[in-house]
């Protein structure tokens, strides 16, 4: 990347609609849940900063963006919509759109920019909130550390977890709000390590300073080690199912049983696919296709979406899964078979709880 730029974005901006909007938000979140703030004095209040925290709900950054005594220029998704009156709200507010996925230098140039003004840049290292807890930190926090010569403050946001619905419905969650000590800005050095390795060696550090001002009991709630298997029959009523090979058979059932991925579609991005949910309902050949067309659709304009939440093999054995099952799809429609997805999942918890989910999928011919 080049890093000898002019700012795209004056810091700070929109500043009298931000400062109003600030004093709003504080207002309610203390009005409407037990908050509790600590350690704000930790933020430098001068120069280049990076805020870096978990993420598991739409409020994080809301409270990122108000409680700092500096303005904040938050980082957000940018290659999906938020969900309803969210995205207008956010919109207004103004945030630099990444997206995710895909290598978007003109964000990380804007966001390099900030830091070169001397301001505050808002960003959570895991990326998004589709396994929290459980993701590896992505590298451009240590890449903006290092070009911007930024000092890195840890917070940990704990209770979140529902956190958005719950204040929606006036049940006042109890959440906090912890910030840590700055990390001073990454400095490469002479090192026979890889430039990658530096700054995911950097990154990881960060997420675990982040972690470690989360409430423990947080991590209870996070499964230690997932497993999912998907098995494909075809057959007419009354006559044997014969099981018909799927590779990627395991990733496809993970993204079965990912609510927030499969929420992604129909809320954000508008995609008919409520019947690849696992609940109970009536499932024709056509309308099952159709979903699983939707999902290759979005694929098309939007190729990361998988590879940057699941990993890039994982991603790619999901999108050649589908294509399959597509393929098998409309082999039994012309059949006039019906088709059986017998979906499994596995979670282990750190407490030694064992959760089992499991979903057949019936999909008849139509």
């Amino acid at each position: 990347m080049n890093t000898n730029i002019s700012p795209k974005i004056p810091y700070p901006r929109f500043q009298i609609r931000r400062s109003i909007l600030n004093q709003l938000s504080r207002a309610l979140l203390r009005l409407f849940s037990k908050l509790r703030v600590s350690g704000l004095e930790n933020i430098p209040k001068e120069g280049p900063v990076i805020l870096a925290g978990n993420h598991v709900s739409t409020l994080e950054p809301m409270l990122m963006a108000t409680f700092p005594k500096r303005l904040v220029e938050l980082l957000g998704a940018g290659d999906i919509p938020f969900e309803g009156f969210v995205d207008n709200l956010v919109n207004f507010y103004g945030f630099i759109a990444v997206n995710r996925g895909n290598i978007d230098r003109e964000a990380m140039n804007q966001a390099l920019a900030v830091l070169k003004q001397g301001g505050v840049l808002g960003i959570y290292p895991e990326g998004g909130t589709w396994k929290p807890g459980q993701m590896k930190a992505q590298v451009g926090v240590a890449w903006l550390s290092s070009k911007g010569q930024a000092v890195v403050v840890p917070i940990g946001f704990s209770g979140f977890k529902d956190s958005f619905s719950k204040l929606m419905n006036f049940k006042r969650p109890r959440l906090e709000m912890k910030v840590g000590q700055p990390i001073p800005a990454l400095a490469i050095h002479e090192s026979d390590k890889p430039i990658k390795e530096i700054y995911q060696d950097y990154a990881d550090m960060v997420l675990e300073r982040i972690r470690a001002l989360v409430d423990p009991k947080e991590f209870l709630e996070v499964p230690e080690r997932s497993e999912y298997s998907l098995q494909v029959l075809t057959g007419k009523e009354g006559e044997t199912f014969q099981e018909v090979d799927l590779t990627g058979s395991d990733a496809l059932a993970e993204f079965f049983f990912s609510p927030v991925l499969l929420n992604s579609f129909i809320s954000n991005l508008k995609k008919p696919i409520e019947s690849l949910y696992p609940n109970e309902q009536e499932r024709s050949n056509q309308v099952f296709s159709d979903a699983l067309q939707s999902v290759i659709e979005v694929l098309k304009d939007n190729p990361g979406f998988f590879t940057y939440r699941m990993g890039i093999e994982r991603g790619h054995k999901i999108e050649k899964a589908i294509q399959a099952l597509i393929e098998i799809l409309d082999h039994a429609e012309g059949a006039d078979q019906s088709v059986i997805l017998k979906a499994r999942a596995l979670f282990r918890y750190p407490d030694g709880r064992v959760e089992e989910k499991a979903h057949d999928y019936d999909i008849y011919p139509g």
